[in-house]
């Protein structure tokens, strides 16, 4: 449910040289993508939502011979790219674009219930096209450098709560659960609008400290009764190998039965698309 494309003008634009734990990424966005295709492959990754911008989703969608690609799109302001409601809507009706996400409000200085927002998501609505919204915070630093507007406070799940109350008919799912500050958060709105999904992404795999808490947020949803909204996904950035250390992380967790980790890994997200299983 989140996977990120680039192109080689943008490869490498945010993120650092090295992750965490010292592993460089990958060296342009050609090697990246038959990394993250190899992956793919050998994980039996059947369906997966990618977003970056529009160009690189359209040649990963060109290069996608097994009809893995969801084609999303990565925004933090409403007008990157030239975007507009109008152009939205177009890429709708061209079948260029199935979920709107990863929408990043966060780095850019706003939330997802903004005035600014509120064109794009009222077009979704009437497509029936899925929102992603980021939830949590972004890389250490970021503000200093790449997302000058990004503040923590913006990151709460707690923000988007007018958007599911204005569009209820809307499918959404947050992006990191709320990441490192508000797994709770993320929980409490899941049990109180019941169209709400969320994914794991980065929490899987980054550092420990948000490896500790995707733990926290899986055995909470799972005593609540709310690990049937849950869906995996990595983010891997530029790491490709991170698909694969998700996965393992996930599967080590004892905690979770067989039949949870298979939910997590497809059942809930096949649910969440309508696909046939």
């Amino acid at each position: 449910m989140h996977i990120h494309s680039y192109t080689n003008s943008d490869f490498g634009d945010r993120e650092p040289a090295t992750d965490h734990y010292g592993v460089k990424g990958a060296v342009n966005a050609d090697v990246h993508r038959a990394a993250t295709f190899a992956a793919f492959k050998k994980l039996n990754i059947v369906k997966a939502v990618v977003s970056g911008n529009p160009q690189s989703v359209d040649e990963w969608f060109e290069k996608d011979s097994h009809h893995i690609v969801i084609r999303g799109i990565l925004m933090y302001t409403p007008n990157d790219y030239g975007m507009d409601s109008v152009k939205l809507e177009q890429m709708i009706k061209d079948k260029k674009l199935e979920v709107f996400g990863e929408i990043a409000p966060y780095y850019g200085g706003t939330t997802l219930s903004d005035s600014i927002w509120q064109p794009y998501l009222r077009i979704c609505e009437k497509y029936n096209i899925p929102v992603a919204v980021h939830t949590g915070g972004g890389d250490p630093g970021g503000t200093y450098s790449w997302s000058p507007k990004a503040r923590l406070r913006l990151a709460d799940p707690y923000l988007i709560e007018d958007v599911l109350v204005k569009y209820p008919n809307l499918r959404i799912y947050l992006m990191h659960g709320g990441g490192e500050d508000w797994p709770e958060h993320a929980i409490r709105l899941m049990a109180y609008y019941p169209q709400l999904y969320t994914d794991l992404a980065v929490l899987l795999w980054v550092e420990p400290n948000t490896q500790r808490y995707v733990k926290e947020l899986l055995r909470n949803a799972k005593e609540a009764g709310y690990l049937n909204r849950i869906m995996f996904g990595s983010d891997q950035m530029i790491w490709p190998y991170a698909i694969e250390k998700s996965v393992r992380f996930l599967n080590s967790l004892n905690f979770l039965t067989k039949q949870d980790k298979e939910d997590i890994f497809y059942n809930n997200a096949a649910k969440f698309f309508g696909l046939k299983n």
